[in-house]
């Protein structure tokens, strides 16, 4: 005959292992397993935890100038809950009603060949993305400053933020008054390339599509890297100048940036060296002019079509070295007809077509295609 404490141990013995279990599985430490860690990113990581199919997205740092911020976004499957203590969006696996607040989102889904998913964008105007327009009657406008009517009407799975710092909190307390979840994403901030394109691995984690990124993101680094071969023996690297003056000032990238990577990996040489900080500076007016002298190229050159519109934007232009031999290149071949430019689109999972294009413009021995994102400035 068994004792009565032994008989009531025995009985609570599934109850304490179902605790045992649950605590496992909801306990936030638990979230400990690499599903993915980026190769070129530095902005993410996908985590999982063992007999759980949700999985954690964590992100870090999605916003100019933010310093150890993390956050972290629970993609939930299988009716699975989230882990105690966790605070942040729960977001449906498989969401098929996406607002996108940048339109490299829209390109990041159109290459995974879902953007048919996406119900709702931020400056219609401004979209390139073929979809996008032939479904503007039935694709609502946010606006920049997002339209919380329209939203709550859409009933979205996930909102995709661009991140601005302190200033969007006022958007984040609102959502989550509505309960409406919502990502931020950061690839603006990659210094690499290839770690803006990586960036789809986390939309397709969130279409429940893990492997249809993977496989699509793997190709990019392919072709780019192919591209990149091409100038490893080139002896002459031209130098390179970027951008035109705002609002009295001339902002220039850092040495670390994706621009300057571009420019080193398409054999040339970013002019400017002063600045090896993590983030793009202002310079004087002076100090640029005598850079514009010297630069063998000049590109990413505001809105200017031709050599004449630049020039009128201020007469110092005329005595760029680049302008008078005629090496002046801008990033706006693909301009709608209502104002946006595709190069701030697509261009984020088009690395190796940027690649190609620079390789084009400073070693056209080496690349014969005809230009996809640049103009030649005449």
């Amino acid at each position: 005959m068994k004792s009565p404490i032994l008989t009531i141990m025995l009985s609570c013995l599934p109850l304490l292992t179902g605790c045992i279990i649950i605590h496992n599985r909801t306990s936030l430490e638990a979230f400990n397993q690499e599903i993915y860690s980026p190769e070129y990113a530095s902005g993410f990581k996908i985590l999982g935890a063992e007999d759980f199919a949700s999985t954690l997205i964590q992100i870090s740092n999605p916003w100019q100038g933010a310093k150890d911020v993390k956050m972290s976004y629970f993609v939930s499957r299988n009716g699975e809950q989230a882990p105690a203590g966790f605070n942040g969006p729960v977001i449906p696996a498989g969401a098929k009603q996406i607002v996108c607040m940048s339109s490299s989102y829209i390109a990041m889904l159109d290459a995974l060949g879902e953007v048919g998913r996406i119900v709702g964008v931020s400056g219609m105007d401004y979209i390139a993305n073929p979809y996008i327009l032939a479904h503007k009657n039935s694709i609502k406008d946010m606006g920049a400053d997002m339209n919380y009517e329209l939203l709550v009407g859409l009933k979205p799975d996930v909102v995709l933020l661009y991140g601005i710092g302190d200033a969007q909190t006022a958007v984040t307390d609102k959502l989550k008054e509505l309960s409406i979840p919502y990502l931020y994403m950061g690839e603006y901030l990659e210094e690499s390339p290839l770690g803006k394109a990586e960036w789809m691995i986390v939309l397709s984690e969130l279409i429940d599509n893990r492997e249809k990124g993977l496989e699509i993101f793997q190709e990019i680094p392919q072709r780019y890297l192919a591209l990149k071969a091409l100038t490893d023996s080139v002896e002459k690297r031209p130098t390179v100048m970027f951008n035109t003056p705002w609002n009295d000032s001339w902002v220039m990238p850092s040495t670390q940036s994706y621009m300057a990577q571009l420019v080193a990996d398409a054999g040339a040489e970013y002019i400017y060296k002063e600045n090896d900080s993590n983030s793009s500076t202002p310079i004087g007016l002076e100090t640029a002019y005598g850079l514009i002298q010297k630069a063998d190229y000049w590109i990413n050159v505001g809105s200017a079509k031709t050599l004449d519109e630049l020039k009128a934007v201020n007469p110092k232009f005329a005595d760029a070295k680049a302008v008078h031999e005629k090496a002046v290149y801008n990033n706006n071949l693909r301009l709608t007809p209502t104002g946006g430019n595709d190069y701030w689109e697509s261009s984020v999972v088009r690395p190796d077509v940027v690649l190609r294009d620079l390789i084009r413009i400073f070693h056209p021995e080496l690349v014969s295609d005809s230009l996809y994102y640049y103009r030649h400035l005449e």
